[in-house]
């Protein structure tokens, strides 16, 4: 037997999970290599090191799996839910789209309503937001002019 195949089986040698042949091969192999014999011998303690020490998971380790599993589980409800509101929209966008082509109507009339109602809601949103812009530019101003 070659080294390659002995140190490829040597952990299966030591746990006694190999045929009768491959064992006395393994074991005859094993009395003439010092080098897969010292590999053999350190697999052997760190087995032993293994089997002498207790290890324990901690108490909460369970809550902890599950609680990542319901996360898993309720992310992958919510992306499912974005993905059936998403081909909504792709429906109700397509059917405008369908709409628009097929109707007679100019869309050139269609598209400059369809700016001009962005535009109005653009300046209802922005309107306040400038409004306090203005007001706090005026008191920074006032701030800085009579410190």
């Amino acid at each position: 037997m070659e080294c390659k195949e002995v140190l490829s089986k040597v952990d299966n040698y030591f746990e006694n999970r190999l045929s009768d042949i491959e064992k006395h091969n393994i074991k005859k192999h094993l009395e003439k290599c010092n080098r897969c014999k010292k590999e053999y011998e350190d697999m052997g303690l760190a087995f032993s090191i293994l089997d002498n020490h207790f290890i324990s998971a901690p108490d909460n380790l369970a809550d902890k799996i599950m609680m990542k599993i319901s996360s898993f589980e309720n992310s992958k409800k919510r992306n499912i839910k974005l993905l059936k509101n998403l081909g909504s929209s792709f429906v109700a966008a397509g059917i405008m789209i369908s709409l628009l082509n097929f109707s007679d109507y100019d869309y050139k009339i269609i598209t400059r309503s369809i700016y001009r109602g962005a535009f109005e809601i653009n300046q209802v949103v922005t309107s306040p937001i400038i409004k306090i812009s203005e007001g706090l530019k005026y008191v920074t101003d006032f701030y800085n002019n009579h410190k």
